[in-house]
Protein backbone atom coordinates (compact mmCIF):
# COMPACT_ATOMS: atom_id res chain seq x y z
CA UNK A 1 0.00 0.00 0.00
CA UNK A 2 2.76 2.38 0.77
CA UNK A 3 4.50 2.11 -2.20
CA UNK A 4 1.32 2.45 -4.29
CA UNK A 5 1.15 5.80 -2.64
CA UNK A 6 4.83 6.66 -3.36
CA UNK A 7 4.16 5.99 -6.56
CA UNK A 8 0.81 7.83 -6.63
CA UNK A 9 2.61 10.97 -5.22
CA UNK A 10 5.55 10.59 -8.07
CA UNK A 11 3.29 10.94 -10.69
CA UNK A 12 1.09 13.87 -9.11
CA UNK A 13 4.65 15.63 -8.28
CA UNK A 14 5.45 14.88 -12.30
CA UNK A 15 2.16 15.99 -13.66
CA UNK A 16 2.35 19.42 -11.91
CA UNK A 17 6.07 19.71 -12.57
CA UNK A 18 4.75 19.04 -16.22
CA UNK A 19 1.99 21.60 -15.89
CA UNK A 20 4.26 24.39 -14.53
CA UNK A 21 6.75 23.79 -17.33
CA UNK A 22 4.26 24.09 -19.71
CA UNK A 23 2.73 27.24 -18.67
CA UNK A 24 6.41 29.17 -18.04
CA UNK A 25 7.65 28.24 -21.05
CA UNK A 26 3.80 29.47 -23.02
CA UNK A 27 3.98 32.77 -20.97
CA UNK A 28 7.82 33.14 -22.23
CA UNK A 29 7.13 32.47 -26.02
CA UNK A 30 4.49 34.49 -26.05
CA UNK A 31 6.92 37.56 -24.75
CA UNK A 32 8.93 36.34 -27.43
CA UNK A 33 7.08 36.25 -30.28
CA UNK A 34 5.43 39.69 -29.25
CA UNK A 35 4.93 42.12 -32.31
CA UNK A 36 6.35 45.19 -30.64
CA UNK A 37 5.99 47.63 -34.02
CA UNK A 38 3.60 50.28 -33.64
CA UNK A 39 2.62 49.62 -37.24
CA UNK A 40 2.51 45.67 -36.60
CA UNK A 41 -0.89 43.66 -35.64
CA UNK A 42 -0.86 40.66 -33.68
CA UNK A 43 -4.44 40.20 -32.90
CA UNK A 44 -7.25 37.00 -32.07
CA UNK A 45 -10.90 37.82 -32.87
CA UNK A 46 -13.86 35.76 -33.81
CA UNK A 47 -15.75 37.33 -36.79
CA UNK A 48 -19.46 36.21 -38.46
CA UNK A 49 -18.54 34.16 -41.24
CA UNK A 50 -21.07 32.36 -43.37
CA UNK A 51 -23.92 32.75 -40.33
CA UNK A 52 -21.66 31.63 -37.68
CA UNK A 53 -18.35 32.09 -35.46
CA UNK A 54 -15.06 31.98 -36.87
CA UNK A 55 -12.01 32.36 -35.83
CA UNK A 56 -9.01 34.59 -37.41
CA UNK A 57 -5.72 35.19 -36.00
CA UNK A 58 -3.37 37.86 -37.99
CA UNK A 59 0.74 38.68 -37.50
CA UNK A 60 3.00 41.08 -38.99
CA UNK A 61 5.19 43.77 -38.39
CA UNK A 62 3.74 45.50 -40.77
CA UNK A 63 0.17 46.83 -41.62
CA UNK A 64 1.13 47.80 -44.87
CA UNK A 65 2.65 44.75 -46.23
CA UNK A 66 0.58 42.21 -48.67
CA UNK A 67 -1.73 40.34 -46.56
CA UNK A 68 -1.48 36.55 -46.80
CA UNK A 69 -4.65 34.24 -45.82
CA UNK A 70 -3.31 30.91 -44.53
CA UNK A 71 -5.72 27.56 -45.71
CA UNK A 72 -5.23 24.65 -42.88
CA UNK A 73 -5.20 21.23 -44.30
CA UNK A 74 -7.29 18.19 -42.40
CA UNK A 75 -9.96 19.15 -43.73
CA UNK A 76 -10.36 20.18 -39.64
CA UNK A 77 -6.26 20.38 -39.12
CA UNK A 78 -5.27 23.77 -38.11
CA UNK A 79 -1.76 25.26 -38.03
CA UNK A 80 -1.47 27.96 -35.69
CA UNK A 81 -0.87 25.98 -32.65
CA UNK A 82 2.40 25.65 -34.60
CA UNK A 83 2.95 28.89 -36.22
CA UNK A 84 5.86 29.78 -33.83
CA UNK A 85 8.01 26.91 -35.55
CA UNK A 86 7.83 28.53 -39.30
CA UNK A 87 6.40 31.68 -40.14
CA UNK A 88 7.59 33.97 -37.59
CA UNK A 89 10.46 35.18 -40.39
CA UNK A 90 8.14 35.80 -42.90
CA UNK A 91 6.21 38.36 -40.76
CA UNK A 92 8.65 41.01 -41.22
CA UNK A 93 7.32 40.90 -45.15
CA UNK A 94 3.77 39.67 -45.13
CA UNK A 95 0.90 39.85 -43.03
CA UNK A 96 -0.42 36.23 -42.14
CA UNK A 97 -3.82 35.20 -41.07
CA UNK A 98 -4.90 32.03 -40.08
CA UNK A 99 -8.47 31.22 -40.59
CA UNK A 100 -9.30 28.30 -38.59
CA UNK A 101 -12.50 26.65 -40.91
CA UNK A 102 -15.81 25.70 -39.49
CA UNK A 103 -15.99 22.41 -37.29
CA UNK A 104 -12.31 23.53 -37.18
CA UNK A 105 -10.12 24.47 -34.06
CA UNK A 106 -11.06 27.26 -31.79
CA UNK A 107 -14.24 27.76 -34.42
CA UNK A 108 -15.39 24.45 -33.40
CA UNK A 109 -16.19 25.03 -30.16
CA UNK A 110 -17.73 28.55 -30.73
CA UNK A 111 -20.84 26.65 -32.85
CA UNK A 112 -22.89 23.63 -32.15
CA UNK A 113 -21.24 21.17 -33.97
CA UNK A 114 -25.14 19.91 -34.70
CA UNK A 115 -25.85 23.38 -37.23
CA UNK A 116 -22.81 23.04 -38.43
CA UNK A 117 -21.84 19.67 -39.89
CA UNK A 118 -24.44 19.96 -42.30
CA UNK A 119 -22.92 23.26 -43.79
CA UNK A 120 -19.22 21.36 -44.15
CA UNK A 121 -19.37 21.21 -47.76
CA UNK A 122 -16.65 22.39 -50.61
CA UNK A 123 -19.29 24.82 -51.81
CA UNK A 124 -19.73 26.35 -48.31
CA UNK A 125 -16.09 26.66 -47.71
CA UNK A 126 -15.19 28.75 -50.92
CA UNK A 127 -18.48 30.85 -49.77
CA UNK A 128 -17.08 31.24 -46.05
CA UNK A 129 -13.33 32.21 -48.08
CA UNK A 130 -14.66 34.79 -50.45
CA UNK A 131 -16.30 36.48 -47.49
CA UNK A 132 -12.91 36.35 -45.59
CA UNK A 133 -10.81 38.09 -48.57
CA UNK A 134 -13.29 40.34 -48.60
CA UNK A 135 -12.78 41.54 -44.99
CA UNK A 136 -9.65 41.10 -44.88
CA UNK A 137 -9.25 43.57 -48.20
CA UNK A 138 -11.93 46.22 -46.20
CA UNK A 139 -9.50 45.82 -42.57
CA UNK A 140 -6.40 46.41 -44.79
CA UNK A 141 -7.34 48.50 -47.82
CA UNK A 142 -5.59 46.36 -49.91
CA UNK A 143 -6.86 45.78 -53.62
CA UNK A 144 -6.10 42.03 -53.70
CA UNK A 145 -4.25 39.29 -51.32
CA UNK A 146 -2.32 36.46 -51.09
CA UNK A 147 -3.56 33.23 -50.60
CA UNK A 148 -1.64 29.76 -48.57
CA UNK A 149 -3.25 26.48 -49.10
CA UNK A 150 -1.86 23.79 -47.25
CA UNK A 151 -3.07 20.01 -47.93
CA UNK A 152 -6.97 20.30 -48.40
CA UNK A 153 -6.43 23.85 -48.27
CA UNK A 154 -4.21 23.89 -50.91
CA UNK A 155 -7.73 22.32 -53.01
CA UNK A 156 -9.82 25.19 -51.52
CA UNK A 157 -7.19 27.78 -52.20
CA UNK A 158 -7.07 26.34 -55.96
CA UNK A 159 -10.53 26.36 -56.38
CA UNK A 160 -11.37 30.10 -55.04
CA UNK A 161 -8.32 31.52 -57.22
CA UNK A 162 -10.27 29.73 -60.40
CA UNK A 163 -13.27 31.32 -58.98
CA UNK A 164 -12.38 34.84 -58.01
CA UNK A 165 -9.20 35.85 -59.36
CA UNK A 166 -9.90 39.52 -59.28
CA UNK A 167 -9.27 39.07 -55.58
CA UNK A 168 -6.20 37.34 -55.54
CA UNK A 169 -2.49 38.43 -55.66
CA UNK A 170 -0.87 34.92 -56.20
CA UNK A 171 -1.36 31.58 -54.74
CA UNK A 172 0.79 29.01 -52.88
CA UNK A 173 0.07 25.91 -52.69
CA UNK A 174 1.73 23.37 -50.04
CA UNK A 175 1.49 20.00 -50.51
CA UNK A 176 -0.96 20.34 -53.49
CA UNK A 177 -3.62 17.95 -53.76
CA UNK A 178 -4.17 17.88 -57.33
CA UNK A 179 -6.06 14.03 -57.33
CA UNK A 180 -7.23 12.84 -54.00
CA UNK A 181 -7.78 9.15 -55.15
CA UNK A 182 -4.47 9.10 -57.07
CA UNK A 183 -3.23 10.95 -53.93
CA UNK A 184 -4.34 7.77 -51.95
CA UNK A 185 -3.52 4.95 -54.75
CA UNK A 186 -0.08 6.12 -55.30
CA UNK A 187 0.86 6.43 -51.43
CA UNK A 188 -0.66 3.18 -50.80
CA UNK A 189 1.47 1.57 -53.40
CA UNK A 190 4.66 3.09 -51.79
CA UNK A 191 3.94 2.15 -48.49
CA UNK A 192 3.18 -1.34 -49.57
CA UNK A 193 6.14 -1.03 -51.47
CA UNK A 194 8.58 -0.15 -48.52
CA UNK A 195 7.01 -2.94 -46.24
CA UNK A 196 7.96 -5.78 -49.04
CA UNK A 197 11.21 -4.73 -49.57
CA UNK A 198 12.04 -4.34 -45.57
CA UNK A 199 9.87 -7.67 -44.93
CA UNK A 200 7.75 -6.37 -42.59
CA UNK A 201 5.28 -9.30 -42.44
CA UNK A 202 2.85 -7.89 -40.31
CA UNK A 203 2.76 -4.57 -42.09
CA UNK A 204 2.13 -6.49 -45.00
CA UNK A 205 -0.87 -8.37 -43.71
CA UNK A 206 -2.07 -5.22 -42.16
CA UNK A 207 -2.14 -3.07 -46.33
CA UNK A 208 -3.33 -6.30 -47.53
CA UNK A 209 -6.36 -6.35 -46.01
CA UNK A 210 -6.97 -3.00 -47.16
CA UNK A 211 -7.45 -3.88 -50.52
CA UNK A 212 -8.83 -2.87 -53.00
CA UNK A 213 -7.57 0.62 -51.87
CA UNK A 214 -8.86 3.55 -52.61
CA UNK A 215 -12.61 2.75 -53.12
CA UNK A 216 -13.88 5.68 -55.79
CA UNK A 217 -16.84 6.30 -52.92
CA UNK A 218 -15.79 7.84 -49.51
CA UNK A 219 -17.51 5.48 -46.55
CA UNK A 220 -16.91 4.55 -43.63
CA UNK A 221 -14.88 1.51 -44.31
CA UNK A 222 -12.67 3.92 -46.87
CA UNK A 223 -12.01 6.23 -43.90
CA UNK A 224 -11.34 3.57 -41.41
CA UNK A 225 -8.87 1.88 -43.93
CA UNK A 226 -7.42 5.70 -44.62
CA UNK A 227 -6.34 6.45 -40.88
CA UNK A 228 -4.73 2.66 -40.73
CA UNK A 229 -2.87 3.61 -43.77
CA UNK A 230 -1.63 6.81 -42.35
CA UNK A 231 -0.64 5.05 -39.22
CA UNK A 232 1.83 2.94 -41.06
CA UNK A 233 3.37 5.71 -43.64
CA UNK A 234 3.49 7.63 -40.46
CA UNK A 235 5.65 4.89 -38.84
CA UNK A 236 7.66 4.57 -42.45
CA UNK A 237 8.20 8.51 -42.66
CA UNK A 238 5.40 8.57 -45.43
CA UNK A 239 2.87 10.62 -43.98
CA UNK A 240 3.03 13.67 -41.52
CA UNK A 241 2.60 12.35 -37.76
CA UNK A 242 2.51 13.52 -34.35
CA UNK A 243 5.28 13.54 -32.84
CA UNK A 244 6.80 14.05 -29.22
CA UNK A 245 8.04 17.33 -30.60
CA UNK A 246 5.19 18.46 -31.97
CA UNK A 247 2.94 17.69 -28.95
CA UNK A 248 5.52 19.70 -26.57
CA UNK A 249 5.20 22.52 -29.20
CA UNK A 250 1.64 23.22 -29.17
CA UNK A 251 1.15 22.16 -25.36
CA UNK A 252 3.38 25.70 -25.40
CA UNK A 253 2.03 27.30 -28.42
CA UNK A 254 1.72 31.26 -27.62
CA UNK A 255 -1.19 31.07 -29.82
CA UNK A 256 -3.33 28.29 -28.20
CA UNK A 257 -4.65 28.15 -24.66
CA UNK A 258 -4.41 24.81 -22.91
CA UNK A 259 -8.64 25.21 -23.40
CA UNK A 260 -8.06 25.56 -26.59
CA UNK A 261 -6.08 22.40 -27.14
CA UNK A 262 -9.09 20.31 -26.59
CA UNK A 263 -10.02 20.04 -29.80
CA UNK A 264 -6.23 18.62 -30.89
CA UNK A 265 -6.68 16.55 -28.45
CA UNK A 266 -9.80 14.85 -29.01
CA UNK A 267 -10.57 15.26 -32.62
CA UNK A 268 -10.42 11.49 -32.71
CA UNK A 269 -12.19 10.63 -29.34
CA UNK A 270 -15.57 12.73 -29.90
CA UNK A 271 -16.05 12.36 -33.59
CA UNK A 272 -15.26 15.64 -33.99
CA UNK A 273 -13.48 14.74 -37.58
CA UNK A 274 -17.10 13.71 -38.74
CA UNK A 275 -17.98 17.19 -39.24
CA UNK A 276 -15.37 16.97 -42.19
CA UNK A 277 -16.93 13.91 -43.41
CA UNK A 278 -18.88 15.40 -46.66
CA UNK A 279 -16.15 17.20 -48.20
CA UNK A 280 -14.45 14.08 -47.61
CA UNK A 281 -16.90 12.67 -49.61
CA UNK A 282 -16.59 15.49 -52.48
CA UNK A 283 -12.75 15.27 -52.51
CA UNK A 284 -13.03 11.05 -53.64
CA UNK A 285 -16.12 12.66 -55.76
CA UNK A 286 -16.02 14.81 -59.28
CA UNK A 287 -14.18 17.85 -58.31
CA UNK A 288 -11.37 18.52 -60.73
CA UNK A 289 -8.58 21.10 -60.63
CA UNK A 290 -8.80 23.70 -63.35
CA UNK A 291 -5.65 24.07 -65.72
CA UNK A 292 -5.79 27.53 -66.69
CA UNK A 293 -5.29 30.21 -64.02
CA UNK A 294 -5.57 33.82 -63.94
CA UNK A 295 -3.07 34.34 -61.06
CA UNK A 296 0.26 33.78 -60.54
CA UNK A 297 0.60 30.16 -59.03
CA UNK A 298 3.68 28.87 -57.03
CA UNK A 299 4.20 25.50 -54.59
CA UNK A 300 6.42 24.54 -52.33
CA UNK A 301 6.03 20.74 -52.19
CA UNK A 302 8.09 18.28 -49.81
CA UNK A 303 10.17 15.47 -52.17
CA UNK A 304 9.21 12.96 -49.12
CA UNK A 305 5.57 13.92 -49.64
CA UNK A 306 3.42 10.31 -50.19
CA UNK A 307 0.28 11.84 -48.92
CA UNK A 308 0.07 14.43 -51.81
CA UNK A 309 3.12 12.53 -54.63
CA UNK A 310 5.31 15.27 -55.66
CA UNK A 311 4.96 13.01 -58.86
CA UNK A 312 1.65 13.93 -59.12
CA UNK A 313 2.45 17.73 -59.28
CA UNK A 314 4.88 17.44 -61.24
CA UNK A 315 2.58 15.80 -64.32
CA UNK A 316 0.11 18.74 -63.02
CA UNK A 317 2.57 21.77 -63.12
CA UNK A 318 3.44 20.56 -66.78
CA UNK A 319 -0.24 21.00 -67.76
CA UNK A 320 -0.77 24.64 -66.15
CA UNK A 321 -1.56 28.00 -67.98
CA UNK A 322 -0.86 31.04 -65.62
CA UNK A 323 1.01 34.44 -65.72
CA UNK A 324 3.75 33.28 -63.99
CA UNK A 325 4.11 30.02 -62.67
CA UNK A 326 6.92 28.53 -60.23
CA UNK A 327 7.52 25.05 -58.16
CA UNK A 328 10.18 24.65 -55.07
CA UNK A 329 10.31 21.38 -54.03
CA UNK A 330 11.87 20.74 -51.06
CA UNK A 331 14.63 17.86 -50.53
CA UNK A 332 13.68 15.57 -47.56
CA UNK A 333 10.91 17.48 -46.44
CA UNK A 334 7.24 15.59 -46.59
CA UNK A 335 3.75 16.46 -46.29
CA UNK A 336 4.41 19.09 -43.08
CA UNK A 337 6.86 20.56 -45.05
CA UNK A 338 7.28 23.80 -43.53
CA UNK A 339 7.91 22.14 -40.13
CA UNK A 340 9.83 19.42 -41.83
CA UNK A 341 12.44 21.96 -43.33
CA UNK A 342 11.43 25.50 -41.78
CA UNK A 343 14.57 27.47 -43.10
CA UNK A 344 14.19 26.03 -46.80
CA UNK A 345 10.02 26.93 -46.47
CA UNK A 346 10.86 30.45 -45.48
CA UNK A 347 13.14 30.82 -48.34
CA UNK A 348 10.79 29.56 -51.11
CA UNK A 349 8.23 31.97 -49.60
CA UNK A 350 10.46 35.20 -49.63
CA UNK A 351 11.59 34.35 -52.97
CA UNK A 352 8.06 33.87 -53.92
CA UNK A 353 7.42 37.08 -52.73
CA UNK A 354 9.81 38.78 -54.22
CA UNK A 355 9.58 37.47 -57.59
CA UNK A 356 5.80 38.37 -58.35
CA UNK A 357 6.77 41.11 -60.73
CA UNK A 358 9.06 38.51 -62.87
CA UNK A 359 7.42 36.55 -65.85
CA UNK A 360 9.12 33.70 -65.38
CA UNK A 361 8.92 30.05 -65.42
CA UNK A 362 11.53 27.43 -63.97
CA UNK A 363 11.36 25.04 -61.28
CA UNK A 364 14.36 25.49 -58.52
CA UNK A 365 15.50 22.53 -56.09
CA UNK A 366 16.14 23.30 -52.59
Amino acid sequence: MKVILIIISIIIVLMFLGFAYVLITKRNKKVKVSIKQPSGVDLGEYVTIGDIQQYLYHRGENIHNPVMLFLHGGPGSPMLPFAQDFQLPWEKHVTIVHWEQRNSGKTFYKNNPKDVNSTTTIEQLITDTFEIVLYLKQKYKKEKIWIMGHSWGSFLGSLFIQQYPQLVKGYIGVGQVVDMFENERIGFEKTLEFAISNEYKKDIQKLSSLKPYPTKVFNHDLKNNLKKLRKIQGKYGLAAKPTAKLVLSAATSPFYSLKDLRYLMLADIDGISHGQSLIFKELFGTYNLATTYQVPVFYIHGMKDWQTPYSILEEYFDTLTAPQKEVYPIIDAGHATMLDKPLEFTNAVLSILKSTNEEKQRTRVI
